[in-house]
């Protein structure tokens, strides 16, 4: 009886302490952050992060998460001793590949409000915590329906399910894909963004995980970079 009784205490506690530091104590976190503001002296302006709930779109979001996408693509971005993907030119609004500018890693205040924090999985597509400084609208929705169409290489399945095919009836809709070549719906007939397709580019383009940090949250490798650079500008100045 005795040894049931330990093997019984051992599963639980087996199941109990993954669920407390991965579930409970990280739950308990988030509810208990609060905002933090501070005064940027070279704007002259008081900044807050995490800036208030975001600004998700919430039926987006739902298409985003039964759709599966958050199989193939994340919504982090790793910290340096993790990767140098701070530095890609695709991964944030500004630089490119001859001038890289680097951007800031995913912190757990970037996903408050949020109901559920799409991570992700695996990395086959490309990252997408700042999707909605990438592409325009229009630009989305053609990924969507051919995804060739727009990276030959790409492995990403067609979400055309997501799209209408119907019979142009007087002008042609300002929301109808411009299609061409194998993917033209044909002479009198247009392909247009169904409700779900609409939710799901609309929220692709609310994703802008890029907030600025108060001083005392960067971590010392980007403080250390920082220092970094502004003593290589005296050294040249000098």
């Amino acid at each position: 009886m005795s040894s049931f009784r330990n093997f019984v205490l051992a599963l639980a506690a087996t199941f109990l302490a993954p669920w407390l530091c991965l579930v409970v104590i990280p739950h308990a976190k988030m509810k208990a952050q609060e905002i933090l503001t501070w005064e940027d002296q070279e704007l002259g302006t008081e900044l807050s992060y995490p800036a208030g709930t975001p600004n998700i779109f919430r039926q987006g979001q739902a298409v985003y998460a039964r759709e599966g996408c958050a199989s193939c693509h994340t919504q982090m971005i790793r910290p340096t001793y993790l990767g140098f993907e701070s530095w890609r030119p695709d991964f944030g609004k500004e630089g490119n590949r001859g001038n890289p500018v680097r951007i800031r890693e995913t912190r757990p205040g970037d996903f408050l409000g949020e109901r559920f924090a799409y991570l992700g999985v695996q990395r086959v597509g490309p990252d997408l915590s700042n999707a909605g400084y990438r592409h325009d609208e229009q630009w989305h929705h053609a990924h969507l329906y051919s995804p060739q169409s727009k990276r030959s290489f790409s492995v990403m399945p067609s979400f055309r399910h997501l799209y209408i095919k119907r019979k142009v009836r007087g002008q042609r809709s300002d929301n109808a894909l411009s299609l061409s070549g194998e993917l033209d719906p044909g002479k009198g007939f247009e392909v247009v963004p169904s409700e779900d397709a609409r939710a799901l580019v609309g929220y692709l383009m609310t994703l802008k995980k890029d907030q600025p940090l108060p001083p005392w949250l960067l971590e010392p490798n980007e403080e250390g970079e920082e220092n970094a650079a502004e003593d290589g500008n005296q050294t040249k100045e000098g």
